[in-house]
């Protein structure tokens, strides 16, 4: 080492600044062809989807439930007391999902029973009559009209029967006979009243008191009907998705989507066996789809995990584009027409409201050129 070090301070001290210029010149060429080495690109781990067909057509899909995603709501204004599920819950047709307050109803069916049971017992009572009570007192003021009746008759025959007329007045023989006569009309408004009370209840009141009865029982029917739906179901079997809806909160039309909010229901739903995949197919690209035509969907990020389709409905009217993907050459005035394809999930990691690439046969369009 002593040795290098003074072979080198020789040289330094013989041939001087020259001699490190060289030195540095050396190590600068060697530093400039180690960096400058041509260095490969790294595999690209997941490489983008290319098309399994030589003629097709592209476009993107979004998964959702083979029912269409179901936006479950409320049936009125009302308030939360239980939400039954959580998200991901695989649920049963006629399975509860939440419930609503019933209490306001509750007492608005006591009251409707209440006014059934007083139309009722008055429908029994114009049935039952005439109350047998109600019959001999009427009886006995016939007969005292009667009696009335035939005194004043009797007074005024004794009047009548006066050969000299000088004895009596002539007024008070036309007010004896005003007696006569209303005493005459006493007894027939005493006789009409006892047929009238032995006839009993109107055939007209008795169809009133039936229809006040239908009434209160169609009203009851409403009440229970309205406790029945605030119990909010499983419209079929499948999947909670989302659950928005939490005790103690106000479950408005807002919430269920009834307004236009249809991002934000209180529950969304939908069967998932199979999955649905809602194909938009821009309209510039029309004339190529082949109704039918087989298809694969690739997940977004890994181009290894692909699914065979299976054509379902094509939805006829081409619609305004709403669900963009974020691809720069997308424009918000493209329209769509949406192709319905189903597939089997399995255990893949594909989930609901998730976009996947798809591409289309469309070797038999009769408008590819040859």
């Amino acid at each position: 080492m002593s040795l290098s070090r003074r072979m080198l301070s020789a040289m330094f001290r013989k041939y001087g600044l020259p001699v490190l210029s060289i030195i540095g010149l050396i190590f600068g060429i060697v530093a400039v062809i180690l960096t400058s080495r041509l260095r490969l690109p790294p595999p690209v781990a997941y490489p983008p989807p290319a098309s399994p067909y030589t003629a097709y057509v592209a476009g993107a899909g979004i998964v959702e439930a083979a029912s269409e995603n179901i936006l479950i709501g409320s049936p009125f204004v009302a308030l939360i007391t239980d939400v039954y599920v959580s998200a991901g819950d695989m649920v049963k047709k006629g399975d509860p999902l939440f419930k609503l307050d019933t209490r306001a109803l509750e007492a608005q069916l006591a009251d409707s029973k209440a006014a059934q049971e007083v139309a009722m017992a008055n429908f029994k009572q114009l049935a039952a009559q005439p109350r047998p009570e109600n019959v001999p007192p009427q009886e006995a003021m016939v007969r005292y009209a009667k009696a009335q009746w035939e005194n004043q008759k009797a007074e005024l025959m004794l009047y009548e029967n006066v050969k000299d007329l000088r004895a009596i007045s002539i007024n008070q023989l036309n007010q004896i006979r005003y007696n006569e006569e209303a005493a005459r009309a006493q007894w027939d408004q005493a006789q009409a009243n006892l047929n009238l009370l032995n006839a009993g209840a109107w055939i007209m009141d008795l169809e009133i008191v039936s229809k006040q009865i239908e009434q209160a029982k169609t009203g009851i029917e409403v009440v229970q009907q309205n406790i029945e739906i605030s119990t909010v179901r499983a419209p079929l079997d499948g999947q909670v998705l989302q659950v928005r809806a939490h005790v103690g909160e106000i479950a408005d039309q807002v919430r269920s989507g009834d307004v236009g909010d249809t991002a934000h229901p209180l529950i969304l739903f939908g069967s998932v066996s199979p999955y649905h995949l809602r194909v938009n197919i821009d309209e510039e690209d029309l004339w190529k789809v082949v109704l039918g035509a087989q298809g694969v969907a690739f997940v977004r990020g890994n181009s290894s995990i692909r699914v065979p389709l299976r054509f379902v409905r094509v939805e006829p009217f081409v619609v305004p584009k709403l669900s963009l993907t974020g691809e720069t050459i997308e424009r918000i005035d493209t329209r769509v027409l949406q192709l319905i394809y189903e597939f089997d999930r399995e255990n893949l990691p594909i989930y609901m409201g998730q976009i996947m690439d798809v591409y289309l046969d469309c070797s038999g369009c009769k408008y590819e050129k040859r």
